[in-house]
């Protein structure tokens, strides 16, 4: 008798307690999770218009940069001593480019490198700020690392401005 009234008397606390919560949960549930998809939804699109194409290694990050897209801003970050961030310029054609590094520690020793033209010839080392005249069509890389003439880290975020 007394197993059966225990048994009876935890089905009927797990049967009540079951329809009136799950009621509320999935009404709310359904509700929130719609609205959080979409905002998310939105929040992906936006920062995915903005942001160039980027593949990452240990030691090198590389973003694809449509010149027809300057003026252009690029947010990033250096994890350690030994990665370098390499541009590569697309939709090339006889012109001018410029590019500043803003780090945000001031402490910071990172600079432009190199620009390399179609693996044949390098142009550098240059500083935080750079001019540069394209002269041939193709396919440009510009190389930001660690400055070995300086001492100092090159671990940090800093933004490029192009333009």
């Amino acid at each position: 008798m007394k197993k059966t009234n225990i048994f009876l008397f935890s089905l009927a606390i797990t049967a009540s307690c079951s329809k009136g919560s799950d009621k509320i949960v999935i009404k709310n549930s359904d509700s929130v999770n719609q609205n959080v998809q979409t905002t998310t939804d939105t929040i992906k699109r936006s920062i995915i218009q903005q942001i160039p194409e980027r593949e990452v290694t240990d030691s090198v990050i590389t973003h694809e940069i449509d010149l027809l897209k300057l003026p252009m801003e690029v947010d990033e970050e250096l994890y350690n001593e030994n990665q370098k961030l390499v541009l590569q310029l697309m939709n090339v054609k006889k012109s001018k480019i410029s590019g500043r590094i803003i780090p945000e520690s001031g402490q910071m020793n990172i600079r432009f490198n190199n620009i390399a033209l179609n693996g044949k010839s390098i142009d550098g080392p240059f500083g935080l700020d750079f001019d540069y005249d394209l002269e041939e069509n193709g396919r440009y890389n510009i190389i930001i690392g660690k400055s070995l003439m300086a001492s100092g880290s090159q671990i940090g975020k800093f933004k490029i401005v192009l333009k």
